[in-house]
C-alpha cells in the first residue's frame, strides 16, 4: 500500500462514490469543521472533504484554530505560503492515488478568505489536478519569489464569489483578479450578491486524472 504524501488532517463530511468531490479550505483561525456547512451546500448529494491547515493559531497555550500561512492576508510569509501550497498539492495527489488508476476523477476546491487565497494559488499552480475552484471573499496576494501562473489554466472553471475587497498594490482582487485569471486561461465567473455555488458546481464537467 502506498503511503500518503501529505500529513494534513482531513475529514470526510460526506462520501458518495461516483459523485463530484469538493475539498474545502477553511478561513484563518478556524478548524476544518468551519467549512462543513458551506462544503455540503456547495455540493448537495456529492462527496465533501474538509482539509485542515497545519499551523496552529494560539491563545495562550490553547490552539483556537489553524492558519494556512503566517502573516496578514495581503502579505503572507513566502516560506509558509509555499509550504501550504506543497502540502495541498500532496493531498491532491493522495486523493487521486486513492482512486482507480485509469478512472481517477479530479476534485473541486472550495475556499473562503485565507482558504480562497490558497484555492486560487492552487488553480494557478496545479490546474491539471483540479476540476474547478470556488473562491469566497477572494484575494490573491503578491508573494515574493512566486509569479503565477505556473501553468496555463486550460479553461479551468473558477467562481469568484462573495465580497471582493478593493485592489491594492499587494493583492489582485475584484475586476483585476477576474481579468488576471481569464488572461491565464481560466474560465472565470464572478458572482457577488447571489453566488449560486451549488448550481455553478453542478454545471461544471468533472475532469479526469492527468496522463
Amino acid at each position: 500500500m502506498q503511503l500518503p504524501l501529505s500529513q494534513l488532517i482531513f475529514t470526510r463530511f460526506r462520501a458518495v462514490p461516483g459523485t463530484r468531490h469538493v475539498i474545502t479550505l477553511h478561513r484563518r483561525g478556524e478548524f476544518l469543521e468551519g467549512m462543513q456547512e458551506i462544503g455540503l451546500a456547495a455540493n448537495p448529494g456529492g462527496s465533501v472533504t474538509g482539509l485542515q491547515a497545519s499551523k496552529g493559531v494560539y491563545l495562550g497555550r490553547d490552539v483556537v484554530g489553524y492558519t494556512w500561512f503566517v502573516g496578514p492576508l495581503m502579505q503572507p510569509s513566502p516560506v509558509h505560503f509555499g509550504d501550504a501550497m506543497q502540502e495541498i498539492e500532496r493531498f491532491l495527489w493522495d486523493e487521486i492515488d486513492r482512486q482507480p488508476e485509469n478512472n481517477a476523477e479530479l476534485p473541486f476546491l472550495v475556499g473562503a478568505e485565507q482558504g480562497a487565497t490558497m484555492a486560487l494559488a492552487m488553480a494557478a499552480a496545479t490546474p491539471d489536478l483540479l476540476s474547478g475552484v470556488v473562491a469566497i471573499d477572494p484575494v490573491l496576494p503578491v508573494v515574493p519569489g512566486w509569479e503565477p501562473p505556473l501553468a496555463h489554466l486550460e479553461g479551468l472553471p473558477i467562481l469568484l464569489a462573495g465580497r471582493h475587497p478593493a485592489d491594492s498594490d499587494r493583492v489582485l482582487s475584484g475586476n483585476r483578479l477576474a481579468a488576471a485569471f481569464t488572461q491565464w486561461g481560466g474560465n472565470v465567473t464572478v458572482a457577488i450578491d447571489d453566488p449560486g455555488i451549488a448550481g455553478w458546481t453542478a454545471k461544471q464537467p468533472i475532469r479526469m486524472r492527468p496522463t
